[in-house]
């Protein structure tokens, strides 16, 4: 009877752990390599902001407002800090995001009067609107 030549189990176990253990060696150098573009990809946000408030003092010869802070005229209670829209709403159309701020109405306050104090109607969509230039997509949340 011929001898038969065949892989024992004993090497096929061998083979198959050490796949396996380059495989594990492999796994780490490829989550760093993504977070690695994920840092650049926030770093370019990053830059896209200041150049977007370069422009915004070019155009305008100030930096936009921190906060929007002024009365309400028709609701003389109306608490002047509800205007909410910070410099990022007034960055819009320096971040090629020019669409996003025509949905915006900067006239009215974020918040309006009412029972736990509603978003203004007319600024729904736009406030909906994820802008992804301001996410770092190393953030979880």
């Amino acid at each position: 009877m011929p001898l038969r030549r065949a892989f024992t189990l004993v090497e096929l176990l061998v083979v198959v752990a050490i796949v396996g253990t380059l495989v594990s060696l492999l796994l780490p150098a490829v989550q760093a390599a993504r977070e690695a573009a994920r840092r650049t990809q926030c770093l370019n946000n990053l830059k896209q902001l200041g150049l977007a408030l370069n422009n915004h003092y070019s155009a305008a010869k100030q930096l936009p407002p921190g906060l929007d802070s002024k009365p309400y005229p028709p609701d003389k209670n109306h608490p002047h800090s509800f205007y909410r829209w910070s410099a990022l709403a007034h960055l819009l159309p320096y971040m090629e995001n020019q669409s996003v701020h025509n949905l915006l109405d900067l006239s009215l306050p974020l918040y309006m009067p009412g029972a736990g104090y509603p978003i203004s109607a007319p600024n729904k969509p736009g406030v909906a609107t994820m802008i992804t230039g301001f996410l770092c997509p190393s953030d979880l949340g």
